[in-house]
This record gives structure tokens, C-alpha cells and sequence, in this order.
């Protein structure tokens, strides 16, 4: 499931409850980012609740990557930006504190397990599967590789102002 064209920022996180009410013997995954999952972080108790093992990864940057991108293109040269993320100085509220999600769920009955090495993930979404509950996956990314989003144009034109 998702949100064609960039739609409402974390519905993923009740996408996939519904997915997997519909779907109990499927395994069902959402992939959302640290800020939308802010937005819905309550779920995983309705997850908890109701005996839905949904599978939560949670890519955390720290940051509002696509505001942070759009800022990076209106203040910065663009060849300056292939390694370079701007520092919170040079940015506008694109910057957001660390929610721990793996201390989160367990706060809240599920599984939760953090990965800050890419090596690890497969194990963690084992233990996941393992737990038999809902659970999350608190996987640290690289701030700078991981806000270059796909489909920017369709949200970009999904966004655009009437002419006049």
C-alpha cells in the first residue's frame, strides 16, 4: 500500500493495520520515515491492542528531509549539495529531535529493536517477525544519502500554484 504522488504525510502507519486486518496470514511491512511516523506514533498501542504484528522500519534522519532538500535548492549552489546536508544554522525548522522508536514500542507493548548498521537489518526484521507482535525498527540513516526522495517532480507538480 501507499500514497501515490506523496499524499498524507504518515498514513502508512494505519495503512498497514488495515492491511494486515484484512491480510492475518500476510506479513505486512510499512517503511515510513522518522517525521511521518511522529504524526501516527500512537498506532503502534492500536496495533498492540488489537494482536496486529505489523512491522514498522523506521528510517530516522533526524530531520524533515524533503523541507531540508527543498532549502538546500534555494539556498545552496546545487554542485554543492551532492555531500553536503545544511547544518541547522543554515536551515529553517528542517531539523528534528530523535524520538528513540525501538524504546517507544516496547513502552507501548511492542517489540522494538534500533539497527545503526546496514548489516544488522536482516536479523532485526527476523526478531521482528520471531516476536509475533507488532514491532519496530528504529534503523539510524545517513542524513545526508537519505533525503534525496524519489518522485520530488510528481510532489513538486502535485504542489504547484495556480498561474496568475
Amino acid at each position: 500500500m501507499g500514497t501515490p504522488k506523496m499524499g498524507h504525510l504518515g498514513a502508512g502507519v494505519s495503512q498497514a493495520l488495515g492491511a494486515k486486518a484484512a491480510n492475518p496470514d500476510r506479513q505486512v511491512y510499512c517503511i515510513i520515515g522518522d517525521g511521518a511516523m511522529g504524526f501516527h506514533q500512537q498506532e503502534i498501542e492500536t496495533a498492540v491492542r488489537y494482536n496486529l504484528p505489523v512491522i514498522y522500519l523506521v528510517l530516522c534522519d533526524k530531520q524533515w528531509g524533503m523541507v531540508k532538500m527543498n532549502q538546500l535548492f534555494t539556498l545552496k549552489p546545487i554542485k554543492t549539495l551532492v555531500m553536503k546536508t545544511l547544518s541547522p544554522e543554515e536551515s529553517i525548522n528542517a531539523d528534528i529531535g530523535e524520538t528513540k522508536f525501538d524504546q517507544l514500542a516496547e513502552a507501548m507493548g511492542a517489540y522494538g529493536q534500533r539497527v545503526s548498521e546496514p548489516k544488522a537489518l536482516s536479523g532485526a526484521i527476523r526478531s521482528a517477525i520471531d516476536s509475533g507482535r507488532c514491532s519496530v525498527i528504529h534503523i539510524d540513516v545517513d542524513p545526508v544519502k537519505h533525503m534525496w526522495a524519489p518522485n520530488l517532480k510528481d510532489f513538486k507538480d502535485l504542489h504547484a500554484e495556480p498561474a496568475g
